[in-house]
């Protein structure tokens, strides 16, 4: 199943970190991240993607982007896997 989630903007240049939950234990499997890039000429790098369990057992998903262009670039996250 697909999803896309939020976004934001990023400079040129730039690495931001993202994370992710869904209710519960958050648990939906592994996930395929990507930064999807909305603007013409946009560059985007997911450099890292990975999990987190944290102290009450609960998973959260975290992706990394990073701007390779010269340009801003406004993005959506985009994914899939077995939500």
């Amino acid at each position: 199943m697909a999803w896309t989630f939020g976004g934001g903007t990023i400079a040129p240049g730039a690495t931001q970190e993202w994370w992710f939950a869904w209710g519960g234990n958050g648990d939906v499997g592994p996930q395929l991240i990507q930064a999807q890039p909305l603007n013409p000429n946009g560059l985007l790098f997911t450099t890292q993607i990975g999990e987190v369990r944290d102290g009450n057992n609960n998973l959260s998903y975290r992706a990394t982007v990073r701007n390779a262009g010269p340009l801003t670039v406004n993005f959506n996250w985009r994914g899939g896997g077995s939500v």
